[in-house]
């Protein structure tokens, strides 16, 4: 190998080469992205999951595109990363074998003292007809001067399963919690305005406690705050007692919507998310469910179970938003009712807040 300007450089043909090329750079796209959303979101503790995209993805394909096979008048110097750099005489090499993967198809080298050499190039498509890697595979046979060994080329079952697997296997972590479903996802619609609470539930409302009225001592907008949007109503129903003279709680409702702009490194879901654990803290004694199905996460809260009342709550959050509807029936009989009926208004103050 020492007359460099007489030795053949062996790559991965051109179709290869093109395919690798923006494999590489679709993978390293994917793999940024995951790792920003990731780590964003986790932090370090998602490292691990993110090394291995970025290696399946990104590494891999990169690998086999820096492959080449150097052919001197005496030996072949094969360069593979990461194993490195393979020195082999032509006077060891026995046989040339086409070994064929789940795409591609490489020559493999059988040694007289019974080593097998896998060559990193030349390499094509099997299943397409390509004028390069014919011309270098001639190339690489005339100068060894041994025949091949066999007509049709050998399945390598390795290659065949490992390929897909790891593939599969990225693409899985991937999806368990995709970049675009994060709350940092930069696409990710988010809300900019409230609504007004009052104006949001007020008919549902009067349906749900006949006789009520809103409460403005407890109703405001607030969206004085830079950092955060704070609208709240809350409707009381009572009648008369039997005296006449003073009136019976028959239900109460409120609802509270706060819009979160994040501060610093935290984001405007992260945010939201810390106002939806505050609502969602249970006193003792109460009992906490999750609601699927409903924004990005939604609890079930039964406040202060075995009074003589129905007291339920429902925390949603969606995006940069956070809900809470607590809805109050006179008689425990009626949790149950109280509970679907809070569902209920919860789903249809999210769907009034517009998101994007």
């Amino acid at each position: 190998m020492s007359e460099a300007a007489n030795r053949m450089i062996l790559r991965v043909s051109r179709p290869v080469r093109r395919v690798i090329f923006l494999s590489v750079l679709a993978g390293a796209a994917v793999s940024g992205l995951y790792a920003a959303m990731a780590l964003m979101s986790y932090g370090l503790r998602l490292l691990t999951p993110v090394l291995i995209v970025a290696a399946v993805l990104a590494g891999r394909p990169l690998l086999v595109l820096c492959g080449r096979t150097f052919v001197g008048a005496d030996r072949i110097l094969v360069r593979r990363v990461p194993i490195g750099r393979i020195d082999v005489p032509l006077s060891e090499v026995g046989l040339v074998e086409i070994r064929r993967g789940l795409l591609m198809e490489w020559p493999v080298l059988y040694l007289r003292d019974g080593r097998v050499v896998e060559l990193a190039a030349p390499m094509r498509f099997w299943f397409r007809p390509d004028l390069d890697y014919e011309r270098d595979l001639g190339e690489l046979r005339a100068q060894i001067r041994h025949p091949v060994a066999g007509i049709h080329p050998q399945w390598n079952l390795l290659r065949l399963v490992a390929g897909p697997v790891l593939t599969l296997t990225a693409i899985i972590l991937i999806l368990i919690d995709p970049p675009w479903a994060s709350d940092v996802w930069p696409l990710r619609p988010h809300a900019k305005r409230l609504p007004d609470a009052c104006t949001m539930l007020d008919a549902k409302a009067r349906r749900l406690l006949p006789g009520a009225q809103v409460d403005h001592l407890f109703s405001r907008n607030d969206d004085a705050d830079t950092h955060v949007m704070r609208h709240t109503c809350q409707w009381n129903a009572t009648r008369p007692a039997p005296d006449g003279a003073t009136l019976i709680d028959v239900g109460r409702l409120s609802i509270v919507v706060e819009l979160d702009h994040g501060i610093g490194p935290t984001s405007d879901a992260d945010e939201a998310h810390r106002a939806f654990l505050r609502e969602t803290k249970i006193d003792i004694g109460g009992n906490e469910a999750r609601v699927p199905h409903m924004g990005d996460e939604a609890d079930l809260i039964v406040e202060h179970p075995g009074s003589g009342f129905a007291w339920v709550a429902v925390a949603v959050r969606k995006a940069n938003v956070e809900e809470k509807i607590d809805l109050i029936y006179q008689g425990r009989a009626r949790e149950r009712e109280a509970a679907l009926a809070a569902v209920g208004l919860a789903k249809l103050g999210i769907s009034e807040i517009k998101f994007g």
